[in-house]
């Protein structure tokens, strides 16, 4: 069920390109605020994982 929202939440999001016709592939609909429980290793995969969606919005805890 969450991949189907994520799924949905991205395509309905997506932004394909700016106004001026630059290419952006990104979508704004979804962020991630990561744990300070989380090691870098796993704060790596997750910003990995992210970015390949798409997903421009990725902060961890500890940085903030």
């Amino acid at each position: 069920m969450v991949a189907q929202r994520v799924k949905a939440t991205r395509d309905s999001t997506w932004e394909r390109q700016h106004e001026e016709g630059h290419p952006l592939n990104r979508t704004l609909g979804i962020a991630h605020l990561g744990g300070a429980t989380l090691d870098n290793e796993e704060n790596y995969l997750i910003k990995k994982l992210f970015t390949g969606l798409g997903i421009i919005q990725i902060e961890n805890q500890a940085r903030i």
